[in-house]
């Protein structure tokens, strides 16, 4: 199809969305105030004060300081640290090696290591 003198004119000229795009556009900041909060703000707590200092629970004591045959006396045992990941994949490759050549003593080794119990070991022995 060719292009007619009329519609070549057409596209050269700017259009009205065209100079609205050209003009330059207020800041926000000009158009309307900035807000003012006169308040401080809401810490993330749900126990009483602002959160800024960490209250110690004043019953929790050491080990040391506890008298271990008192009946009124809650002693918590925590269970030993889990084993890291490379641990735990010699523990099992121990308890499957130690089940497939009938050996219980490799069996309960792996065992011990998964428990955390027994550590995995090095590489210089």
């Amino acid at each position: 199809m060719p292009i007619t003198r009329e519609s070549h004119t057409r596209a050269d000229a700017p259009s009205e969305v065209d100079r609205a795009a050209n003009t330059p556009q207020p800041y926000p900041s000009e158009v309307a105030p900035p807000t003012v909060v006169d308040t401080l703000p809401q810490q993330a707590s749900t126990s009483p004060g602002d959160g800024s200092e960490v209250q110690a629970k004043p019953d929790i004591r050491k080990p040391s300081e506890v008298d271990m045959d008192d009946p009124n006396i809650n002693v918590v045992v925590l269970p030993a640290e889990k084993p890291s990941f490379k641990q735990q994949v010699f523990g099992y490759a121990q308890v499957a090696r130690g089940t497939a050549m009938r050996k219980p003593s490799l069996k309960e080794r792996g065992e011990n290591i998964l428990r955390g119990e027994e550590s995995m070991p090095s590489k210089d022995t």
